[in-house]
């Protein structure tokens, strides 16, 4: 019966911020369908996974299905890989932060004083005040089709005395609208873009560097499993050696002391049985270390499985299977990660080819402005020496010099002066086009030959990487069809070498044999009964090695890895 315990169909849904795992059947032992949900990477804190469940190891039997669920909810490497898409879903969001509006806001208060001196001979210099308040508030930004944009509302308060000490005031607002479209440079293609294009190839090479380590995983679960049965299986040769050795050991002693053999032959029976307990020792030694490497891959905590017993169920019966080199090279070039990451490489090489492409053109740009402004004076009354009011101020007809007093009679107000903004009196707009280029343009034309370059670059070693992948499958294919003809090999010499001890074993009851000849025919047999272990356990290592270069690794064990969108 070849070993293959039952497959539990595992969906595994990886998002950008988690990994959710659904397994159906995972207990061979029962028919009734299950349904086990469990968030491996979620949107929490980093302290959720501390903090998280951790699926436990059974004591006792444990299949290899069972292995793998738990090894895909423990093992360190994987919950580590898993955070990459998450970073990397953050980095695209920071991208995408270059579109983000940028609010701007200033406010300005100044004030000019201007001393006036007398001079006797010529004239006197009047003395005058300023002080000024002003105000802006702007918006500015990109947009993802590569135009730049600015919108700005300011406004303004100036207050006073003239030369004449004649008090004055003013209110004015303007509204302002830029809008800036590349028609060359930067016009399908720049630097943001770019970033955010690449973005988005990275979370997907991040993905698949997890779908990289869940299929690293599962395979060296299976190996570590197949290797833990090859070493139980080690411990039962030995243990039937050792019993067998101390069976012939009790019997010539009885003899012995019978009569009917050299007591002189008794210490070689002996070192055999010692020899063999030796033996018994370094193969449950192996056994333990075997223990350990899975336990290694199927949790987070050592220290709280180390007493843990784990008994794989199954035997090593491997049956042949059939090759198709072009169906396995079909499944890899089409499939594996590493095929598919070297893929989005060259997408990328081609993204950088375009933009630096686009550089190479010059800069030529649509400029539109569009404006409203509007403005209040406040309204500056005399009141003359009588009494009266009037608009010009008064003179004494003697003097010549102004006696008159100024007073404003109606301050210039905001909403007086936004009211011409409000209702478009004053507009003002202008379009135009602004176009520069270095020369001669070294730079741009050195970046985009480099970039061409790299893309030549990236489709070789895309090739390389083919034909490695073909020549490791070929490699792993004649390895496995060894494998299995080693298996037959080795069964036959171990059913020889049994054929072999039972006429040793007959021959030295009638005497025509020495004792150490059968001890040599059971050191063989126990020699060919490893060899043939070891023969069925590198045969399943080929397939497992054969499926992990394939890219089939989760297919055969109905695990599959879906992408979901958050």
């Amino acid at each position: 019966m070849p070993f293959a315990p039952k497959r539990a169909n595992h969906d595994f849904m990886l998002s950008h911020h988690s990994l959710q795992i659904d397994e159906h059947g995972q207990i061979p032992q029962s028919r009734r369908p299950m349904s086990l949900k469990r968030f491996f990477c979620g949107i929490s804190a980093l302290a959720a996974f501390a903090a998280a469940d951790a699926a436990e190891i059974p004591t006792g039997a444990v299949t290899l299905d069972q292995c793998i669920q738990i090894a895909l909810e423990n093992n360190l490497n994987l919950r580590i890989s898993n955070y990459d898409p998450r970073l990397a879903t953050l980095n695209l969001r920071g991208a995408y932060g270059a579109y983000d509006p940028r609010l701007n806001l200033g406010g300005t208060d100044s004030f000019r004083e201007s001393k006036g001196r007398y001079n006797p001979l010529e004239f006197t210099i009047p003395s005058s005040e300023t002080d000024s308040f002003r105000h802006n508030i702007g918006l500015n930004g990109l947009l993802p089709f590569g135009t730049r944009y600015s919108l700005g509302l300011n406004s303004s308060e100036t207050t006073g005395t003239d030369s004449f000490d004649f008090p004055f005031g003013s209110y004015g607002t303007g509204f302002s609208a830029t809008l800036t479209q590349p028609l060359l440079r930067g016009a399908w293609i720049d630097g943001t873009r770019m970033s955010i294009k690449l973005q988005k190839q990275q979370i997907e090479n991040s993905s698949l560097t997890v779908i990289r380590q869940i299929t690293q995983t599962v395979a060296n679960v299976e190996l570590a499993y197949y290797a833990l049965i090859a070493s139980r299986e080690n411990v039962t040769v030995a243990e039937e050696t050792l019993a067998l050795t101390e069976k012939n050991f009790s019997n010539q002693n009885r003899r012995a002391e019978v009569g009917t053999l050299a007591k002189s032959q008794l210490p070689q029976l002996e070192a055999e049985v010692f020899s063999q307990k030796a033996s018994l020792l370094s193969v449950q030694n192996s056994y333990a270390d075997s223990v350990n490497n899975l336990k290694r891959l199927l949790t987070d905590d050592f220290a709280t499985v180390q007493g843990t017993e784990l008994l794989p169920v199954g035997e090593l019966n491997p049956v042949q299977t059939v090759f198709s080199r072009n169906d396995s090279w079909g499944k890899a070039l089409s499939q594996r990660p590493e095929i598919l990451q070297s893929q989005i490489s060259l997408e990328n090489a081609d993204i950088r080819l375009r933009f630096n492409k686009n550089q190479l053109y010059p800069q030529l740009d649509l400029r539109a402005t569009y404006g409203l402004s509007g403005s209040d004076t406040a309204e500056t009354l005399h009141r003359y020496p009588d009494g009266t009011v009037s608009k010009d101020p008064y003179r004494d007809p003697i003097t010549k010099r102004i006696v008159s007093k100024a007073f404003v009679n109606n301050p210039a107000s905001f909403n007086s002066a936004f009211r011409d903004v409000r209702r478009g009196d004053y507009p003002n707009y202008s379009i135009g086009l602004t176009f520069s280029i270095p020369i001669p343009n070294r730079s741009a034309r050195a970046d985009y030959k480099a970039a061409q370059l790299q893309k030549e670059q990236a489709l070789l070693r895309h090739k390389e990487l083919e034909q490695s992948i073909m020549l490791e499958i070929d490699r792993l294919i004649r390895d496995a069809e060894y494998r299995f003809e080693q298996i037959s090999v080795t069964r036959q010499a171990r059913l020889s070498s049994e054929l072999a001890l039972q006429h040793e074993t007959k021959r030295y009851e009638e005497g025509a044999i020495e004792n150490y000849q059968v001890l040599q025919a059971q050191r063989d047999l126990t020699s060919r009964r490893y060899a043939e272990i070891n023969a069925k356990v590198q045969y399943l290592t080929a397939l497992s090695r054969l499926a992990l270069a394939e890219g089939s690794t989760l297919e055969n064990n109905n695990i599959n890895v879906e992408l979901e969108e958050e």
